[in-house]
């Protein structure tokens, strides 16, 4: 009774953006926009109540919400997190855009970044990434690392996305592998506090006042010592903002990759966000058809929900399914049928909601279609910008209604 009463209502809302949706229908022929709404498979009342906590961070000046969106190659490039934020920033009232949280400065390990996300240093880093088994370790939250063996290298970051590129604490995850090196900061501005956490290896700095560069170097224990210092990740502390986003996201990144991360678990105590966004399982798929294994997908998600749960009981999961693919260029990739049925298993067990990016974007094959509009690559795989802030826009429609659909917005009175 309860899906039915939510399937209702979700009708109800999509008649209210049918102006819209036929717009992009006839735009996008391919895209089957009847299915774009989040599936609720397990119990919805918990839903209702997280939704309509959105809901009223638009109309307080207090509380927050967190998002992570968690992935690979779609969030490494940008495109696809940034439209996210900036929906979501719209649902609670943040007009800033939101603010950064947890990300990794990819520059410094010669990869491709994000546009915003600015970094340099003196001299170059090399960059790994716990996709590759045979690149050193060791790995954190990011499942990304730059690591760096010269004493008294400078660097500095800088997040130039307008109004969110100030914070007022940052987190510095990473370790020195003989304890021999430490982090000073550089700049204008010194920290009004410095603090050091070993176990989960991080340096926490403060301020009074808003900053917008960060700025750091490499210091040695003593002038003729030698180490090498890994750099895992940063996060921006926002006290005051309503939305804070990590972005979290590695080529390659699969469900073994992630949890090969060393420093996964002691991270996530301090990246706590209310509700992560579940992007793996592109490459997990990218196997001969028929070759996926269901099971060992279950069970490495199951693995990795439990870290979230372990470190925040309330954490709310969206499960996105696979964009079709082809398989290495040829044929369309089957496994993203299998992936959709593990995961609205996993939806059931983990009480978490599924948005079908596969048959929304138009089912097996579609990746074509969207490939001749100029929305995806030549590889059939990755999106272009356009691609990535459609895709981003038709995730939060379905956000959008069904939040509405569960927490309907309050009736203006009539005079």
């Amino acid at each position: 009774m309860t899906l039915l009463i939510l399937t209702f209502w979700c009708q109800v809302i999509l008649g209210q953006h049918q102006f819209d949706q036929d717009s992009l229908g006839a735009v996008h022929p391919f895209l089957h926009l009847e299915s774009n709404t989040l599936i609720l498979p397990g119990d919805t009342a918990g839903w209702t109540s997280f939704f309509c906590r959105i809901r009223q961070l638009a109309r307080d000046s207090a509380g927050r919400l967190e998002v992570m969106h968690l992935g690979g190659s779609h969030v490494q490039g940008g495109s696809m997190s940034r439209q996210i934020r900036y929906r979501f920033a719209a649902l609670v009232g943040d007009s800033t855009g939101g603010s950064p949280g947890f990300f990794f400065p990819y520059p410094l390990a010669g990869t491709n970044s994000p546009r915003e996300i600015r970094a340099s240093s003196t001299t170059p880093w090399q960059g790994s990434r716990s996709v590759k088994r045979d690149q050193p370790s060791p790995f954190g939250l990011s499942g990304v690392s730059a690591r760096t063996d010269r004493a008294y290298d400078m660097v500095d970051l800088h997040y130039m996305d307008a109004d969110t590129a100030t914070f007022t604490g940052v987190r510095i995850f990473g370790r020195s592998l003989q304890a021999n090196y430490t982090l000073a900061p550089l700049g204008w501005s010194c920290p009004d506090t410095i603090v050091s956490d070993s176990m989960a290896g991080f340096q926490q700095w403060t301020w009074s006042e808003p900053q917008r560069l960060l700025s750091f170097q490499i210091l040695p224990a003593t002038p003729t010592m030698q180490d090498t210092f890994v750099l895992q990740g940063i996060q921006y502390l926002h006290p005051g903002s309503r939305l804070i986003f990590d972005q979290v996201g590695a080529n390659g990144a699969s469900l073994a990759s992630t949890l090969r991360c060393e420093g996964l678990a002691a991270q996530l105590q301090f990246v706590t966000p209310d509700l992560v966004i579940l992007g793996i399982g592109v490459n997990d798929a990218n196997v001969p058809n028929g070759e996926f294994r269901a099971d060992r997908f279950q069970a490495g998600y199951d693995s990795l929900l439990t870290l979230f749960r372990t470190a925040r009981p309330d954490v709310r999961f969206i499960f996105l399914t696979n964009n079709d693919t082809y398989y290495k260029r040829r044929q369309p990739n089957r496994n993203a049928l299998a992936v959709r049925e593990a995961m609205k298993e996993l939806a059931i067990r983990w009480n978490a909601c599924i948005w079908d990016q596969f048959e929304v974007m138009g089912g097996l094959g579609s990746i074509h279609a969207w490939h001749k509009a100029g929305l995806a690559k030549r590889d059939r795989l990755h999106f272009t910008p356009a691609g990535y802030t459609l895709i981003a826009n038709l995730f939060m429609d379905a956000v959008e209604h069904t939040m509405a659909s569960c927490c309907p917005p309050p009736t203006t009175a009539q005079p």
